[in-house]
């Protein structure tokens, strides 16, 4: 039986695969889409988010606009429209309205908190954005984590530096604090982080571009011109093959194999503002004094257990992204 899951998004390239993936995903139930700022404006990552639904036939999942900025001081980063586009989808859709949408009535915190507590246990969440929603529905009720089925975050590195600062990954620089208040909240189960420790080995090949230029798929020739402006500035780190952050995300949440190693660890986020503000640090040294001590490690404050993604089946990946494309 699939799984509800929920997505919050901030309406980028990689964003809209991640989407894609989880509409056609026979594992997943999309009920709700939930949006926020980062890649783009919230406003603009909510067409960008119209238009994929649209695209992909799902027009009557409703959308839930959310935080158009950080909960807590951040810092100032550059925009990512070199990456993403104005548009968040790689300027492709200039100057066209935005499609029709399921807008729901409620703000996007709001959703999930009632969405989860209506179904407790029931219902998983999948970010592939800044943290600033959940943050926002955590700081209004600590006990809301306890609801939540499954949490699957797209942030942050355990041993890969940073991409938007130099210890931060991007979904983590944009909002530390709020960051930092989902590392440590009392989910249900461990959450999984994939980060750029599994996303920059599990990428898109020049195969794969080639497969998204020959259309063969719905999703293929809506994502063809968005990945291909995408990999320009997107690839640096990677060159030649392309990261899709979101879209291993979304896998990972669809297919427990896809991240074979990833050890419980405690986790915290550094929203202190120095040198690695934005930085996800993990205790590796946990499991040695667990058994030095013959108890659990006394966590410090501030950490909490997390499923922490260190290797990623990368043929798997891209098998599953090729099938995506029409392959």
């Amino acid at each position: 039986m699939p799984r509800a899951v929920i997505i919050d998004t901030d309406g980028g390239v990689d964003d809209a695969a991640a989407l894609w993936w989880a509409l056609r995903s026979p594992e997943l139930d999309v009920v709700a889409v939930t949006v926020v700022w980062g890649n783009v404006a919230v406003d603009t990552a909510m067409a960008s988010v119209g238009r994929v639904l649209a695209a992909a036939g799902r027009a009557d999942i409703p959308v839930a606009r959310g935080a158009a900025g950080p909960v807590g001081v951040a810092p100032g980063l550059r925009p990512a429209t070199f990456i993403h586009g104005d548009d968040g989808l790689g300027n492709t859709t200039n100057g066209l309205a935005a499609p029709a949408m399921t807008v729901a009535t409620e703000a996007a915190p709001a959703l999930i908190g009632r969405l989860c507590r209506e179904r407790p246990g029931e219902v998983s969440l999948l970010t592939i954005g800044p943290l600033s929603n959940l943050g926002l529905v955590l700081a209004d009720d600590p006990g809301f984590a306890a609801t939540v089925g499954e949490l699957v975050v797209m942030g942050g590195s355990a041993r890969a530096g940073g991409n938007a600062l130099p210890a931060a990954e991007a979904n983590i620089a944009h909002d530390p604090m709020a960051a930092a208040l989902v590392a440590e909240a009392g989910w249900a189960q461990p959450p999984l982080l994939v980060g750029l420790d599994v996303t920059r080995e599990a990428t898109l090949t020049d195969g794969h571009f080639a497969l998204l230029g020959e259309h063969r798929s719905a999703a293929a020739a809506f994502l063809d011109a968005p990945l291909r402006f995408y990999r320009q500035f997107g690839s640096v780190l990677t060159a030649p093959d392309c990261p899709c952050h979101d879209l291993v995300a979304a896998m990972a949440l669809a297919d427990p194999d896809l991240i074979p190693d990833a050890p419980v660890l405690p986790m915290a986020v550094d929203a202190a503002g120095g040198p690695a503000w934005g930085a996800t640090v993990v205790d590796f040294r946990a499991p040695a004094v667990a058994r030095l001590r013959g108890a659990e490690q006394d966590r410090a404050p501030g950490f909490g257990p997390w499923r922490i993604g260190l290797g990623a089946d990368v043929a798997r990946f891209r098998s599953q992204a090729a099938a995506l494309f029409g392959g």
